[in-house]
């Protein structure tokens, strides 16, 4: 009998448990919101909420402190979950491939200093 309530155990772990090629852990508790640059799909859950992601989309994560925040890139069927005090960032490809992914939409500072760059004289003298 001492063997059954081991099984037991186990498949309860098994059950709550996340598995994902990569991912971040976030306390959930600091985050002010999130900003989600593309198409995503939302579903709520028993102890918070999931995110899919349906393109690659860059997240925002901003926090009530400091006026911290954390950006990524995801892919699609990438997933973000609110599950309790968690925040859970769950990639399903290995670290390596989002860093190829890094520029999926530039912010608007980005593109004004491309902007600018490509519009100062240059010291030729040629306009």
């Amino acid at each position: 009998m001492a063997e059954q309530s081991n099984n037991e155990n186990v498949v309860e772990t098994q059950e709550n448990q996340t598995e994902a090629a990569s991912g971040t852990i976030i306390n959930a508790a600091q985050m002010q919101s999130i900003d989600i640059s593309d198409r995503f799909t939302r579903t709520l859950t028993e102890t918070g909420w999931r995110i899919k992601l349906e393109a690659t989309a860059r997240v925002t994560i901003n926090f009530m402190t400091s006026m911290r925040k954390h950006e990524v890139t995801l892919m699609p069927d990438d997933i973000i979950q609110r599950d309790g005090e968690d925040l859970i960032l769950i990639r399903n490809q290995s670290a390596d491939a989002y860093r190829g992914q890094r520029n999926v939409s530039a912010s608007p500072l980005a593109r004004n200093t491309d902007r600018t760059q490509a519009s100062e004289p240059s010291g030729d003298g040629t306009s």
